[in-house]
C-alpha cells in the first residue's frame, strides 16, 4: 500500500479512536472494580460482626465499625499493629501457633477465642480467619470475621449453673424424705412434676407422668372428701399457702400419714393454675405422738387408780364396819326370834291375832320373818363381796403377769362391779360360766379392767331394755375365751377397723376419750392374746378375748 498523507492521517485517527476506546473500556472496568471494592468495603463496614483485615505478615490494614465498638479501639489505634494486643492471657502459645500455622498454610481457621477490650473487659468471640490470595496464588491478606458470643456464653453459663443447681436440688430432694409435687389445679389434677423419692411409697414418676395416677388418687379414701373440700375452700378464700395432714395409700396398699405444704401458683389473670410443694411422711412421728398421748393417759389412769384405791380403802372401811355389825347380829336376831316364837304363838291362840307393828299382824310376820332375816344377811354378804371386789380392782397392782387367773372369777368380779349399769341398760342379761375352771397366766386386775370396759360398751350400745347381752366363758384350741355379745347398734366395717386406735371414739359428745379399747387391746397383747370384734349395723357387736390356756392339774 502507498501511504499518502491522507492515509496516514486516517490511520492516526483510527489509532487515536482505538486508544480512546481502549482507555474508555479500561476506565469502565476500573470503575466496576472500584464499585465492587466500595460495595464489599461498605458491606464489611456495615456488618454487625467485628471484621479486620491484615497483610500477609499479620499486621492490621483495615477494621470495620463493629470492631471499634466491640473492642473500644479506633481504627487509627490499630492500623499496622498485630492483633496480639487483644490477647486475654487465657490461651497459651500453643493455641496461637496452631492458629497461625493453619492460616499461613492457606487453610481457614475456625474457633472460639477469649479476648480483652481496651478497658480490660474480657469478651468471647467466634472467629473465622480466611487467607486471601493474588493471581499468582500468593497470600497477600487475612480476613477475620468475628462474632461476639459473650451474651450467648453468659446465657450458656447461666443455664449450666441453673442445671447444676437443679441437679443439686434434685439430689437434696431425693436424699430427703420430702417428696416434691406440682400438679394442675383443674378437673384432671394431673401431676406434671414429682421427685424421684416418690419411690419410697413404691410409685415411680412415670406412674404419674403417664397419667395412671393423679395426686388425689393416692389420698386415703376416708380422708379424700374432707381434704379436697378443705383444699378448695382455702384456695377459693385466696390462701397462698395450704398446709394439711392426712393419710395416703402406697402402691402396695400401706396407709401412711403425711404433712403437705403447697403453694398456690397463679396465672396473669389471677386464676389458679397449679399447686406446688412438698409432701412429708410423718407416720413415725404420728405413732410417737400417739404413743406419748397413750403413755400420758396411762399415767393419768394409774394416778386415778391410786387415788381410787385410797378412796375405796377408806370407803370400804366405813362400809365394812356397819355391815359387819349387821352380819354379826342377824344370826343373834334369828335365835331370839325362834326363842320367842312359841310364846307369841300361844298368845295368839289365847287372844287371837294381834299387831306386832302399826300395820303388820303376827300371822303375816310369822311366815315372812325367816325370809326377811335371810334377805338381810344375803344383802350384807353381797355388800361385803362388792367391797372386796372393788378394793381388789382399785388396788395398786405390782404382781405383773404371772398370776394363775381363773376366767370364771374374772367374769364374776366384773359383773358384780357393773351390776348397777347392767340393771339400768337391759332386762335380758345372761352369764354363762364354764363348768370347770379355765386358767390363764396373767394379771387378774387388768383382765377385769378389760372385761368391765367391754360390758360398759355393750350396755351403752343398747337402744332399749328389751335388747340382750350374753357373756360366756369357754375354751377352744388351747385358748381361754370370754365373749361379750350384745344386740346394740353395731357399726360399719370402716369404724370397726378403727375402734382399737388410740383416741378414736364414737362417743366424743358423751365424754368418751377413745382410750378404753386401745388400752384394753394393749393389755390383751401383753397377755399374748387377741381382742377381736365382729359387728354389723343394727345387729349388735360381739367382742372376744382370746388368751393362751395355763394348764394346771385340771382336765379340760
Amino acid at each position: 500500500m502507498n501511504y499518502t498523507s491522507e492515509n496516514i492521517q486516517s490511520l492516526v485517527k483510527d489509532k487515536n479512536r482505538l486508544i480512546q476506546e481502549e482507555n474508555s473500556d479500561l476506565k469502565r472496568k476500573i470503575r466496576v472494580l472500584e464499585n465492587r471494592l466500595r460495595l464489599k468495603e461498605s458491606l464489611l463496614s456495615s456488618s454487625l460482626n467485628s471484621t479486620l483485615i491484615t497483610d500477609s505478615d499479620g499486621l492490621i490494614t483495615w477494621v470495620n465499625k463493629a470492631f471499634e465498638e466491640l473492642t473500644g479501639y479506633t481504627a487509627e489505634e490499630v492500623i499496622n499493629k498485630n492483633p496480639r494486643f487483644l490477647k486475654s492471657g487465657l490461651h497459651d502459645d500453643k493455641f496461637y501457633k496452631n492458629l497461625w500455622d493453619t492460616i499461613s498454610s492457606g487453610n481457614v481457621w475456625k474457633g472460639e477465642i477469649t479476648n480483652k477490650k481496651k478497658d480490660g473487659t474480657l469478651y468471647f468471640e467466634k472467629i473465622e480467619i480466611s487467607p486471601v490470595r493474588n493471581n499468582l496464588g500468593e497470600i497477600i491478606h487475612y480476613v477475620a470475621i468475628k462474632q461476639d458470643i459473650t451474651g450467648q456464653k453468659k446465657t450458656d453459663k447461666a443455664l449450666n449453673d441453673s442445671y447444676i443447681k437443679y441437679e443439686e436440688l434434685a439430689y437434696i430432694f431425693n436424699q430427703s424424705p420430702a417428696v416434691g409435687f406440682s400438679w394442675s389445679e383443674d378437673d384432671t389434677h394431673f401431676v406434671e412434676f414429682v421427685t424421684e423419692n416418690i419411690k419410697q411409697w413404691e410409685y415411680t414418676p412415670e406412674d404419674f407422668y403417664s397419667q395412671k395416677f393423679t395426686f388425689e388418687d393416692i389420698i386415703y379414701e376416708e380422708d379424700k372428701e374432707k381434704i379436697l373440700t378443705d383444699l378448695r375452700l382455702k384456695i377459693d378464700s385466696g390462701a397462698e399457702k395450704v398446709k394439711q395432714q392426712y393419710r395416703i395409700v402406697t402402691k402396695s396398699g400401706e396407709i401412711r400419714w403425711v404433712d403437705s405444704h403447697f403453694h398456690v401458683r397463679l396465672a396473669e389473670n389471677n386464676l389458679v393454675t397449679h399447686l406446688q410443694g412438698v409432701v412429708l411422711d410423718v407416720t413415725e412421728r404420728k405413732k410417737a405422738e400417739e404413743e406419748a398421748k397413750y403413755q400420758f393417759e396411762q399415767l393419768m389412769q394409774a394416778d386415778k387408780m391410786i387415788a381410787l384405791g385410797t378412796l375405796v380403802s377408806g370407803v370400804a372401811h366405813e362400809i365394812n364396819n356397819p355391815n359387819n355389825f349387821v352380819m354379826l347380829n342377824i344370826p343373834l336376831i334369828e335365835k331370839v326370834w325362834f326363842k320367842i316364837l312359841p310364846i307369841l304363838e300361844n298368845h295368839m291362840k289365847e287372844n287371837g291375832d294381834f299387831y306386832v307393828g302399826e300395820r303388820i299382824k303376827f300371822s303375816k310376820i310369822k311366815e315372812s320373818m325367816p325370809m326377811l332375816l335371810g334377805g338381810i344377811y344375803d344383802g350384807s354378804q353381797r355388800i361385803k363381796n362388792i367391797v372386796k371386789d372393788l378394793k381388789s380392782f382399785a388396788r395398786k397392782d405390782n404382781s405383773g403377769y404371772d398370776q394363775e387367773v381363773d376366767l370364771n372369777k374374772v367374769l364374776q368380779t366384773s359383773v358384780n362391779l357393773t351390776a348397777n349399769l347392767i340393771s339400768k341398760a337391759t332386762d335380758n342379761f345372761y352369764v354363762k360360766y364354764s363348768n370347770t375352771a379355765i386358767f390363764v397366766k396373767g394379771n387378774k386386775q387388768k383382765l377385769e379392767q378389760v372385761l368391765i370396759n367391754l360390758i360398759e360398751n355393750s350396755c351403752q350400745s343398747l337402744e332399749d331394755r328389751t335388747k340382750k347381752i350374753v357373756i360366756e366363758v369357754t375354751h377352744s384350741n388351747n385358748c381361754g375365751l370370754i365373749t361379750v355379745a350384745d344386740e346394740g347398734k353395731g357399726m360399719e366395717n370402716t369404724l370397726l377397723r378403727k375402734i382399737k386406735d388410740p383416741f378414736f371414739t364414737t362417743k366424743r359428745n358423751k365424754g368418751g376419750t377413745g382410750l378404753g379399747l386401745s388400752i384394753a387391746s394393749t393389755i390383751i397383747m401383753e397377755h399374748d392374746g387377741k381382742l377381736e370384734f365382729e359387728s354389723q349395723p343394727g345387729e349388735g357387736t360381739k367382742s372376744t378375748v382370746r388368751l393362751p390356756l395355763f394348764v394346771k392339774d385340771v382336765k379340760i
